[in-house]
């Protein structure tokens, strides 16, 4: 697996015939942030999610979406997060525990801006 991404690292920058590039390499979800993410969204965006939730983002799938699209997604979820909508009341009120904090809120939206940055 090691040498896959490896492998998918160099040939990110290579010109294939026709003009065309690969796309970019993904970025890989540190663990602070993807912590947060185990806690708060998985069960919803995870590979057992909902199918709503699931189209809005998918975190089994995050490697395959390419670094502007996971960009894009980064962002969302930090304005998501910062008004308060995500996760919904519905799931909060049994498991009030999955709420993130400011402070991890913070941790989730810096990441996004440094996806942003690149």
């Amino acid at each position: 697996m090691f040498w896959q991404l490896s492998i998918l690292g160099i040939l990110a920058n290579i010109t294939i015939a026709g003009g065309q590039t690969l796309p970019e390499q993904s970025s890989q979800i540190p663990a602070n942030v993807n912590k947060i993410f185990l806690t708060s969204c998985i069960s919803c965006h995870g590979s057992n999610g909902k199918l709503l939730a699931l189209t809005k983002v998918n975190f089994s799938k995050w490697a395959e979406y390419g670094a502007e699209k996971e960009a894009v997604k980064a962002s969302l979820i930090c304005s998501t997060l910062r008004k308060g909508v995500m996760p919904p009341e519905s799931a909060t009120k049994l498991n009030p525990e999955i709420i993130p904090t400011k402070e991890q809120i913070d941790i989730i939206c810096k990441w996004a801006e440094s996806l942003n940055s690149k």
